[in-house]
């Protein structure tokens, strides 16, 4: 059993001590939270810590089921340090519980506190204040009726699951959405699930309010940053959102123990995330705010502007998607008629419009992230994070027709400085990476911040876990960092057969070659980008491993 730090011992010790007893337990939350966190439902308890000589809940906090009895004394700290208003910092003499095992580990991790733990079978002011509680949650959500939620829901699946908008665009490209009614103005939305991990839409009630989120956000150090950072820009936020979960019925990482090659496996990835979208979606619909914090929604004056911005948001995406796959800054505003299920009044107009001006300045805020690598000057900085893990690779070679082509899109990225097209030199070969649009936009950002790509090379990596040996596609740019493209299973000859034909089309090139960024990867053109697809091309060296100093390279220890 873990003791509390001395010094942590001689802060508590601080404060005063007072003549009362606290009761202490953990219930399991049930329906209480159906709104705001569905994982909750079946998993969630409830720690409360309560002052029976005051009559004072001091501390309150939500758990998952597995959390261990470390939680009870993290909330019982808490109650004495900072408890719930009105209560002051206080030491009780002693503390409550009715679980014979609470009771013992409590008493070895309190020790030199001077509290006394003791056990009761009964805690008839614990029970009364929680059959408060549930009488009052059911009170706050029932002013929602539940056939307005389920139109919500049904609206929200259908207009925004459906339409997939994070595939489209990244989370600075920032949408207005002129309600002008229910007091709301406009509303300022961004997407959620660009990196595949949470899916959903923020609806900022304000303009500044996001914008000092992300100020604050990106201010913060990773190396620095605590618990306590993170809340606090957070809970600066001033939004509704809505969140989709999906009850996935397919592990994907049982696909990686099959025995595929890594395009059969990236394509039934593929297939597996697009079967998602008809499967059982959960939708939590809630609230932040810097006074209220994060709560669910709980009246039907939030249902209205909410449903009128997602119906609204939904069929601007349907309608524009190919554009926005194009280009998601340029300027685009349209205008629908939207009419709310649950009143006979007449439709409301609302108008969606793109925010390139804004999204330009979110977009500069991000690039500006400082990021310094003098720390890793004697040895090789590597990275695994920049590209994701369902990006293909193909060889390629490009004229110099296309390459003027592209040249002439504003917003494609071309370096092609140091390379003259001539005979035997009418194609440049070239590596190609193809992800998604908005993937594709990180990482062309990330490599013109890290001022280009200095050169391309292939190595060899080893996971000494299950001694498997993988090809490695590695790229290093002029800040020194060497970014890992992918891990290729080296039992799958094709690449390396691939890797030898292509690098012997580079002798002509005296070692130069290209190397592209493409959307398209979820697309009919997977794995055969073509022109329009292309969203960066640099032009680089090609070397041996030996020259770029990684001949070989331990993944558990860059993984």
């Amino acid at each position: 059993m873990s003791s509390l730090p001395i010094t942590t011992k001689h802060r508590i010790n601080r404060i005063p001590k007072l003549p009362h007893v606290w009761e202490g337990d953990i219930f399991p939350i049930g329906d209480m939270l159906q709104n705001i966190e569905p994982d909750l439902r079946d998993n969630g308890h409830c720690i409360v810590w309560v002052d029976g000589s005051e009559g004072f809940v001091r501390a309150m906090e939500v758990v998952r089921s597995n959390t261990g009895p470390d939680a009870m004394v993290r909330s019982l700290l808490k109650a004495i340090e900072k408890p719930q208003s009105p209560a002051e910092p206080a030491r009780p003499h002693k503390v409550v519980v009715r679980d014979r095992e609470l009771q013992f580990f409590l008493r070895g991790a309190l020790q030199g506190l001077d509290i006394e733990v003791d056990y009761q079978g009964e805690l008839p002011l614990l029970d009364e204040l929680w059959r408060n509680l549930q009488a009052v949650q059911p009170s706050m959500a029932g002013n929602i009726p539940p056939k307005m939620l389920k139109d919500l829901e049904q609206k929200a699946i259908a207009f925004i699951w459906q339409q997939a908008p994070w595939e489209i665009l990244a989370e600075y490209n920032l949408l207005e959405i002129q309600i002008n009614a229910y007091n709301v103005e406009s509303l300022y939305a961004c997407v959620m699930g660009m990196m595949g991990e949470e899916f959903g839409v923020i609806f900022y009630r304000s303009l500044e309010s996001m914008k000092k989120f992300r100020l604050m956000a990106g201010e913060i150090d990773d190396e620095m940053m605590e618990e306590g950072d993170i809340e606090r820009a957070f809970l600066q936020q001033d939004c509704w959102f809505v969140n989709f979960s999906v009850d996935d019925e397919f592990d994907e990482e049982e696909l990686d123990d099959e025995e595929f090659d890594d395009e059969d496996t990236l394509f039934l990835k593929m297939i597996v995330s697009k079967m998602k979208k008809n499967l059982p979606v959960d939708v939590v619909f809630g609230s932040i705010h810097p006074y209220e914090g994060i709560r669910p929604i709980v009246d039907t004056e939030e249902l209205d502007p909410l449903y009128l911005a997602i119906e609204a948001l939904g069929k601007f995406i349907k309608k524009n998607k190919v554009s926005l796959e194009k280009d998601p800054t340029q300027a685009i505003r349209h205008k629908y008629s939207v009419k709310l299920p649950w009143n006979n009044n007449k439709p409301h107009q609302v108008t969606v419009k793109t925010m390139p001006e804004v999204t330009a300045e979110l977009e500069a805020l991000e690039g500006d992230l400082d990021h310094d690598f003098d720390e890793y000057e004697d040895h090789p900085q590597i990275s695994s994070d920049l590209f994701p893990y369902d990006c293909l690779i193909t060889f390629a070679s490009f004229s110099e027709n296309i390459i003027k082509s592209i040249e002439k899109k504003s917003s494609v990225w071309v370096d092609t400085q140091g390379i003259v097209f001539g005979k035997n030199k009418e194609k440049i070969p070239a590596v190609v990476v193809q992800t998604t649009r908005p993937k594709g936009k990180l990482i062309v950002e990330q490599l013109i911040n890290e001022e280009g790509i200095e050169h391309l090379f292939f190595t060899v990596g080893e996971d000494l876990f299950d001694g498997e040996t993988f090809d490695l596609p590695i790229i290093t740019t002029r800040a020194g960092v060497n970014h890992v493209i992918a891990e290729i299973v080296k039992e799958d000859s094709r690449f390396s057969d691939a890797v030898k034909k292509w690098s012997k089309e580079i002798k002509n090139w005296q070692g130069k070659c290209g190397f592209a960024i493409a959307m398209g990867v979820t697309g009919v053109n997977k794995g055969k980008p073509r022109e329009q697809h292309i969203l960066a091309f640099f032009v680089t060296d090609f070397v041996s491993k030996e020259e770029a100093g990684l001949e070989k390279l331990v993944l558990n220890s860059i993984m």
